[in-house]
């Protein structure tokens, strides 16, 4: 997985979810978000870039306040390869499984 902090890396994907909208409409908010400046704390991240099969935001680690409270731990995907998406799943540490959360998208 690769987190996208760079402002052109994050326009130049939201112009891609935007041509896929209504089925990006979680992740992209948090993208938007995200691109200009970050109030919520999120990160953006992808499994490649810039052809990337799976988009993922989530509250950064360190934001996390209480690992039981799945309002504040939410997770958006869009993912357009679901190999990807099941990969990111089982074989990445992007999903913190000790924590409640809530998964959209």
């Amino acid at each position: 997985m690769q987190i996208l902090t760079c402002p052109g890396q994050l326009q130049r994907l939201e112009e891609t979810l935007r041509r896929s909208l209504p089925a990006t409409l979680p992740v992209l908010g948090t993208v938007m978000t995200v691109a200009r400046g970050n109030p919520a704390a999120h990160e953006v991240l992808v499994d490649s870039w810039p052809h990337f099969g799976v988009v993922l935001t989530r509250l950064r680690p360190e934001e996390h306040k209480d690992p039981r409270d799945f309002y504040s731990n939410q997770l958006t995907v869009y993912y357009r390869d679901e190999g990807a998406w099941r990969a990111l799943l089982g074989g990445t540490q992007a999903v913190d499984w000790t924590r409640a959360f809530q998964l959209q998208g």
